[in-house]
């Protein structure tokens, strides 16, 4: 089991069609990742996008990829009340490096509008990883810069 924190630095609601909320916009998200045993360590990155497909709901589709020292992990399904949504168990749809064939669940839990606590459970890890801890990378993970929304 892999544990961090995520810290939002990117919230963008895209209105696309009709003007206001409506099916089909969408919300672009990214920010750091960092370990839940260590909070000062930063040991990745988040970003993904989610589609809103039920006003009633208020809920999407959603895709994000978590960038970990030991690779990559996909992550998809649906999240209600976005932009800030409920707790959620979302599938591990595949993953690079040492995730390359991994498959699993994360679950999500909203800490705050801009903090995410997420649980990565992943199976058939090929990584180095021991007893879930994070390994805060001795060669800084390449982070994009940081631009402000609109």
């Amino acid at each position: 089991m892999i544990r961090v924190e995520a810290r939002l630095q990117v919230g963008e609601e895209l209105d696309l069609g009709a003007p206001g909320r409506s099916v089909g916009d969408q919300v672009i998200f990214s920010g750091n990742l960092f370990s839940a045993e260590r909070p000062e360590d930063r040991v990745g990155r988040i970003g993904g996008f989610c589609v809103i497909n039920d006003l009633e709901r208020n809920s999407g589709q959603c895709s994000a990829t978590a960038v970990l020292p030991e690779g990559q992990i996909a992550i998809q399904g649906e999240q209600v009340g976005i932009p800030v949504p409920s707790p959620v168990v979302n599938a591990i749809t595949g993953g690079t490096g040492g995730f390359r064939k991994a498959r699993g669940q994360m679950t999500q839990k909203v800490l705050t509008s801009a903090t995410r606590e997420l649980v990565f459970e992943v199976f058939d890890v090929q990584s180095s990883r021991t007893r879930g801890s994070l390994r805060s990378s001795e060669d800084p993970i390449p982070m994009p810069p940081v631009r402000p929304g609109k």
